[in-house]
């Protein structure tokens, strides 16, 4: 079992002894970003990518750049002893007197979490999904801890029996998930939202976009329509918890036959296998998340 530990502003301690000071801002006013980052056997995969994301907002919000922030996560995974799960980081402006416009010169907060997780295999689990207008705010690609509204759409979906959210944009187009990216196979072409400001720009969206390539799979980079879903044939959401899994019902109507299409399986199958080279200490490359296109 994983130890009860935190790393918060550069020490490892005791989750129930640590303290956050009530004026944060990230208390106050959700002015923070996070990542999650997935481990196993011991191992931050993709930690690189995660961080430059995340340097990226910093830069883009002016929070600051906290030190050893990679070091920092090695540090929590040993000490808590998690093998299998992932890590929550997350680094607010900092503490300062209540007011909306920040004073210059703040020392950001740092505070990481380690968790369990169990995954589920590789294309093993059938999502359900159910859509609504897309009512977050416009920087989408900013991972801000700010997700009231996302969270309305996942009780919303909760509510409804189903397992996640898709957001609907102009003409119904289909941008993401309550956390995980889309894919659509429609005809013999996958299909996912452009990485602009209305989308995360995932990780494992990015390492897909490179798998597809490898396996031969035609993709392109444009918003699916519901309109179009009779010439679906398949759908998956893909994200650092989510791995790989198949969407198989939207809105109370199958997709393709209902279960895992071959294609899903293919990028599931291509996914696991990056993910144990990387335990392996074989890992490639890892992704380069592309900036957000304006919009």
């Amino acid at each position: 079992m994983v130890k009860a530990l935190c790393h918060l502003n550069g020490r490892v301690e005791d989750l129930a002894a640590a303290r956050i000071h009530p004026l944060d801002r990230g208390f106050l006013f959700g002015d923070a970003l996070y990542e999650v980052m997935k481990v196993r056997s011991g191992r931050i995969l993709e930690l690189d990518a995660h961080l430059d994301r995340l340097s990226r907002t910093l830069d883009e919000t002016g929070i600051g750049h906290p030190p050893a922030v990679a070091d920092a996560c090695a540090e929590l995974v040993d000490a808590a002893g998690l093998d299998t799960g992932f890590l929550y980081l997350q680094i607010s402006r900092g503490v300062a007197p209540r007011t909306h416009l920040p004073p210059a010169g703040m020392t950001p907060t740092l505070f990481i979490l380690p968790a369990e997780y169990s995954y589920p295999p590789p294309a093993g689990r059938k999502i359900r999904v159910v859509t609504q207008p897309d009512r977050r705010w416009g920087r989408c690609d900013i991972k801000t801890t700010s997700l009231i509204a996302t969270i309305l759409g996942k009780i919303s979906a909760d509510d409804r029996g189903v397992d996640e959210v898709v957001f609907l944009g102009e003409g119904d187009e289909l941008r993401e998930g309550g956390q995980n990216n889309l894919f659509i196979r429609r005809g013999e072409r996958l299909e996912t939202h452009p990485a602009d400001r209305r989308i995360l720009p995932g990780v494992t969206r990015q390492l897909l976009l490179r798998f597809a390539e490898e396996e031969g799979l035609p993709l392109v980079e444009r918003a699916p329509l519901l309109a179009e879903r009779e010439e679906w044939s398949e759908a998956f959401l893909c994200g650092t918890l989510t791995g790989v899994q198949p969407v198989v019902e939207m809105d109370g109507r199958p997709i393709g036959d209902g279960e895992a299409g071959e294609w899903t399986r293919r990028l599931a199958a291509a996914n696991e296998r990056y993910e144990l080279e990387w335990i392996a200490g074989g890992e490639r490359a890892a992704p380069e998340i592309a900036t957000p296109l304006e919009v």
